[in-house]
């Protein structure tokens, strides 16, 4: 029998591109990832230098594994494809102290004697620079199902 090696070759980089392609998919999906962090809502964390922060976020690491102080990527609980990058500021069954200084509408309406419960199944998120974080003190507990993945270090700002 004779084999041309034109149509192997050409099968071999078909299957390598593919293979290649699927490997990626399946760890920027389920493994690992990056994402781009914009605005003022995580500074000095993210973007002192320039607008825009690159992130690598950890997506195997379970939501039952995050504790306060973690930063974590999560849909957006009010824009629908929206996603936010924001510190853990307490869990289910802790409290949280409402800061006088920048309150929020949420915590204006549900605080009681300066501080809040945390419901089992969320956590509360805040961004480090508080006058420009749209977070927990807005739009109230975030639910655990919304986190996407904790962020593990800054590629680049």
């Amino acid at each position: 029998a004779v084999v041309s090696t034109q149509s192997t070759g050409k099968r071999e980089i078909t299957y390598t591109v593919v293979s290649t392609s699927l490997a990626a998919y399946f760890i920027t999906s389920r493994i690992a990832t990056t994402a781009v962090v914009t605005g003022s809502s995580m500074s000095p964390t993210f973007n002192k230098n320039s607008p825009k922060s690159r992130v690598f976020v950890d997506l195997i690491t379970p939501v039952t594994k995050v504790k306060p102080d973690d930063i974590i990527l999560a849909h957006d609980p009010e824009e629908r494809d929206g996603y936010i990058v924001k510190r853990v500021k307490a869990l289910a069954g802790q409290f949280v102290e409402v800061d006088k200084e920048c309150p929020g509408s949420y915590v204006q309406k549900h605080a009681f004697q300066g501080k809040l419960s945390v419901p089992t199944g969320y956590c509360w998120v805040e961004g480090d620079n508080k006058i420009t974080s749209h977070d927990s003190r807005e739009f109230g507990p975030l639910p655990l199902g919304l986190i996407k993945g904790r962020v593990l270090f800054t590629m680049w700002s």
